[in-house]
């Protein structure tokens, strides 16, 4: 049976030669962070509702259950800027899975290229998000197999930060956008009592596309269907591929499911879960909105649900004009 400090000396162990497995966090509402995922992306508080302005707020713990899971929180700010073709923006992400943890600021900017006469027509994006990256590493808070020459010291240290990114939108309805985090894959090298191990930050790939189409019959003139897809590459990791359907049945209320496929020698699927409320003039918010969501990850693949368990994310938008 793997126990916690199983998985943590497997994380030393990774984290002691080339990191070749997903490095930056995971989101189950992805679609509500592309601030942080890819720094080209037009919020959808932008794209369907106008709102220029968006603040929001995410905690999301991986493998719910088990004492150290990984927790990651993030705040984001976007402001788009109609007459200077620009998107402008700035993050803040915190991660820690037991003794290894990381925080980062972040800031942003898009240049967006009009492809068409109106505003809702189409448009081009490039990004670029640059920041600076704080890694700490307790490793006297694992046991080592062997301790005589395991590290008894926290060692902290930073790093710069590098992410691009280009988006593409078609009507306020269809989108879709590539970016790659930690471009450069800087690398990072701690002291140990035998000499040195480093970190290496591996560039990854992702790749996003959707739509929105209306659909009155589901509950009103505003409600609508979001299918979406988002694939992650690492080199010499298997591909991941996540599938959603997110539905607004009402001016106050949505819902989705999807699932999350790993392409590997051994595959592994997990199902996903979503829902929220929208709040606007139900709570005398006038020319701004606020979303509140919650998601779940249950997987279903034997060995990850009993071992790992589940996870979960909590999310809150809030956006104006």
């Amino acid at each position: 049976m793997i126990t916690m400090k199983t998985v943590l000396i497997a994380i030393y162990a990774a984290f002691a030669c080339p990191l070749l497995a997903q490095q930056t966090p995971i989101f189950s509402s992805y679609r509500d962070q592309w601030a942080v995922l890819n720094p080209a992306a037009l919020s959808n508080n932008y794209l369907l509702n106008n709102r220029t302005m968006s603040l929001s707020g995410a905690w999301h713990v991986q493998w719910w259950g088990l004492p150290q899971s990984p927790r990651t929180q993030t705040l984001a700010w976007e402001m788009v800027e109609e007459e200077r073709n620009s998107v402008f923006g700035a993050h803040i992400m915190n991660d820690q899975t037991g003794a290894i943890g990381q925080t980062g600021v972040y800031g942003r900017y898009a240049y967006r290229i009009q492809l068409g006469g109106r505003r809702t027509s189409q448009s081009l994006l490039i990004g670029l998000n640059a920041g600076a990256v704080q890694y700490r590493a307790n490793l006297a808070e694992i046991d080592f197999p062997d301790p005589a020459t395991a590290p008894t010291e926290a060692a902290r240290t930073i790093r710069p930060d590098v992410g691009v990114g280009v988006f593409y939108h078609y009507t306020d309805r269809y989108y879709a956008g590539i970016s790659v985090p930690q471009t450069f894959g800087f690398r990072t090298t701690f002291a140990d009592t035998e000499g040195k191990f480093s970190i290496r930050r591996i560039p990854h790939l992702y790749a996003v596309a959707g739509g929105y189409w209306s659909t009155p019959w589901l509950g009103n003139e505003t409600s609508f269907v979001e299918p979406s897809v988002w694939i992650k590459y690492v080199p010499h990791s298997p591909l991941n591929v996540d599938l959603n359907l997110r539905a607004q049945v009402s001016e106050l209320v949505w819902v989705g499911t999807g699932v999350n496929v790993g392409f590997g020698v051994h595959p592994t699927v997990a199902l996903h879960f979503e829902t929220g409320l929208f709040l606007s003039e139900q709570v005398q918010l006038l020319n701004s909105q606020c979303k509140i969501g919650f998601a779940f990850d249950l997987p279903v693949t034997q060995s990850l649900r009993q071992v790992f368990g589940s996870s979960a994310e909590i999310m809150v938008v809030y956006s104006w004009r």
